[in-house]
């Protein structure tokens, strides 16, 4: 998953039927997206299913990850389960998952980092960084905490929330393993071209550093 670096991470919205998310799952990944997180609170374990199975169609299986279903995570073999912060912890999941299976979370402290952590998620979220359209009225955290969190947490930490290839920048030079991306491409009305926008500026950024 971290093979290359930065990674780029889309999340679903929760908001769009299946056969716009299988377009959009397969433009994304043409234009070189790493993981889906398949983040669809309101479908059954039995429709999570049914979803990883049809996007397994389109895009490697083990590039998806199930958002809180460790059930349908499990059952379906697909990359791993992403545990919000009312989900089970990562100890509790892993006793669900398949061998390999990876665990992410979503954390927004330092406290929740270092909670993730110690019970065993492979990765983090962290944010939202900036002002983003999924947290209405929340101020963002920035990029000051996330640069701690880096130095001090041996695990990745993938930055979300309100990144565009604009700021992109800025949040890559906090060291951070990359980002994760909702509206910016699940929104897009070419979300081929959206994500290899953003693969193009972390391009120019990885190019800066050389």
């Amino acid at each position: 998953m971290f093979e290359k670096h930065p990674v780029l991470h889309v999340v679903t919205s929760g908001s769009q039927p299946l056969e716009q998310v299988l377009r959009m799952a397969e433009a994304a990944w043409a234009g070189g997206m790493d993981m889906l997180q398949l983040r669809e609170k309101q479908l059954t374990a039995r429709e999570c299913m049914k979803w990883v199975e049809a996007l397994a169609d389109v895009m490697p299986r083990e590039r998806i990850l199930v958002n809180d279903r460790v059930d349908a995570a499990a059952a379906s073999r697909c990359g791993g389960a992403h545990l919000a912060y009312h989900s089970l912890t990562p100890q509790e999941a892993r006793r669900v998952l398949k061998e390999g299976q990876l665990i992410g979370r979503s954390v927004h402290s330092r406290e929740e980092a270092e909670a993730a952590v110690l019970s065993g998620a492979d990765y983090l979220y962290y944010g939202h960084v900036f002002a983003s359209q999924s947290k209405p009225g929340l101020p963002p955290r920035g990029t000051e905490e996330l640069v701690r969190l880096v130095n001090t947490l041996s695990k990745p930490i993938i930055a979300i929330g309100g990144i565009t290839p604009d700021n992109l920048k800025e949040v890559l030079a906090t060291g951070c393993a990359g980002v994760a991306i909702l509206s910016g491409i699940t929104g897009a009305d070419d979300p081929k071209r959206a994500t290899l926008t953003y693969r193009e500026a972390m391009k120019r950024w990885q190019e800066e550093q050389a």
